[in-house]
């Protein structure tokens, strides 16, 4: 059986970690770990998360004090000892209990990585579809990544592409995927919803951080593209706003 090592980056997470926790402890898979990297200023939120989880086997929480999310990120890769890895936010959480092991079973000696869709849910209530779509090597050329907690990868890959780049504070999933895509192209998709995020995520919280995120984007475009980066960036906005219009009326 392949161990499956979810890794999430805290930062003051205070009680939304609960979410992933629980959905987490009820996957119905024997050989899994939770990695927690608590990355703010102050140990009081990493005494937390130990009173949270000290009694569960399943779980390790890690303090890396001042540390950005993709600090934390790979740090606590480098820490678990799964063969399979997948990265969650504080308060995502799987589509089901069964997750793990369906995931598992896609893994063979021929596939480095399984990623489908995600549901975005504000208060409960789904709000957005993010549709990741296969033969992603052309649609990150465009612009568009597939769902990052979606992607459950084998770690050797995460080993050899030298994990997340830390020059990029929001968007490096984005420049990762890149790597990952020229390096290999041995992948399923699954055409289904794989796990449900809550809006308000890092990249798009804030103003500040969607102007932040969508800079680091044009700079990921122009090391990987020669020309057309601009044009790149706004398919990628327009892309990503078709797609939250489609979901909101085919759901009305």
């Amino acid at each position: 059986m392949q161990k499956i090592s979810t890794v999430c980056s805290s930062y003051k997470s205070g009680d939304k970690i609960n979410i992933l926790i629980k959905s987490f402890n009820n996957q119905e898979y024997e050989s899994k770990e939770l990695i927690i990297v608590e990355g703010s200023e102050t140990d009081l939120n990493y005494k937390l998360l130990n009173k949270k989880t000290n009694n569960n086997k399943n779980i390790k929480v890690f303090y890396l004090p001042n540390s950005s999310i993709y600090e934390c990120l790979n740090f606590g890769i480098k820490k678990s000892s799964g063969d399979i890895i997948n990265i969650m936010g504080d308060d995502d959480k799987y589509i089901n209990d069964k997750l793990f092991e369906n995931i598992s079973n896609r893994f063979s000696f021929a596939v480095d990585y399984v990623y489908g869709d995600t549901i975005y849910e504000n208060r409960g209530k789904k709000v957005r579809y993010y549709k990741s779509y296969s033969l992603m090597d052309k649609l990150l050329n465009l612009g568009y990544m597939p769902s990052h907690t979606s992607l459950f990868l084998k770690k050797k890959i995460y080993d050899h592409l030298d994990y997340y780049n830390v020059n990029f504070h929001i968007a490096s999933d984005f420049d990762f995927f890149f790597r990952l895509f020229y390096y290999s192209k041995n992948y399923i998709y699954l055409d289904e919803v794989i796990t449900v995020m809550s809006m308000g995520g890092t990249s798009n919280k804030s103003l500040k951080n969607i102007l932040f995120s969508n800079i680091e984007a044009f700079k990921i475009l122009k090391k990987n593209n020669n020309n057309f980066f601009l044009l790149r960036l706004l398919f990628k906005l327009f892309f990503k706003f078709y797609l939250l219009l489609r979901y909101k009326f085919s759901n009305k």
